[in-house]
């Protein structure tokens, strides 16, 4: 069948009559089914499901909702397991987890550079590859082979923002990640030197900074799963599993 022709029967496969009139006006908008076609963290973000809890993150913690993810206060106490929060993700890192392949910063500079540059990757395990975070804490490849996951906190109050001269860093109005215009930025380096962490890098290619911008992408390429980026909606299922939360607070919220 020709494709003219198949033009011409697609109205009457559709069961539209040949040669009636066209409908005028707006068809009426279809209405909004609860769940469909909606991303989880435009129902269920950081500050809604901590409001439904009735705590704050340690409280979770302490409840064991976030046991199954490996967080503890054991293991938040010992160092293995560190947890940052933005308003759509909870962003768990686990050093146990971590053999130091460094294909998260593959992955990151992959995805967010259109080249594999690890020395600009927003997620780090080189940095502490050799010796951890000092030579006295006998991390690293020449002590107990635990590496150290480090990427952007993500600060409530964050240094690099307030120090940058032209006001390239703002927060993201969809995930609440702190992100760099390139627009913008001057690459000044002022940012890295603002952060006590040193998390944003200058990029020598583009002449800008480079930030986490709290894509996920590391985690997803992860293999053993070092790197968790959870959904609020997945806490809060957890948190009415454990008795935390009651599905009737769920509602009305």
């Amino acid at each position: 069948m020709s494709d003219s022709n198949l033009h011409q029967n697609t109205s009457e496969d559709q069961g539209v009559p040949s040669g009636a009139p066209a409908t005028t006006g707006t068809a009426p908008a279809p209405e909004n089914v609860p769940g469909e076609g909606e991303h989880k963290s435009k129902t269920f973000t950081r500050r809604s499901v901590l409001a439904m809890a009735g705590c704050g993150v340690a409280g979770l913690v302490v409840g064991g909702v976030l046991a199954s993810w490996g967080v503890t206060s054991k293991s938040i106490a010992s160092g293995r397991i560190e947890i940052r929060t933005t308003p759509t993700k909870m962003i768990v890192t686990d050093r146990a987890r971590c053999s130091g392949c460094q294909r998260c910063e593959m992955a990151c500079t992959l995805k967010n550079d259109g080249r594999v540059c690890q020395h600009i990757a927003r997620v780090r395990v080189w940095d502490n590859y050799n010796f951890g975070s000092g030579v006295d804490t006998n991390d690293g490849i020449f002590g107990n082979c635990q590496f150290t996951v480090a990427s952007c906190k993500q600060c409530a109050d964050p240094q690099c923002a307030k120090y940058c001269p032209v006001h390239a860093i703002h927060s993201d109005e969809e995930t609440g990640a702190r992100v760099v215009d390139e627009d913008v930025c001057i690459g000044c380096g002022m940012c890295s030197a603002a952060c006590p962490w040193n998390m944003p890098h200058i990029n020598a290619q583009t002449g800008t900074s480079t930030k986490c911008i709290s894509c996920g992408r590391c985690a997803e390429q992860c293999p053993n799963g070092a790197i968790k980026f959870i959904d609020w909606e997945d806490i809060a299922q957890k948190a009415i599993d454990e008795g935390v939360v009651s599905t009737a607070t769920i509602v009305e919220a």
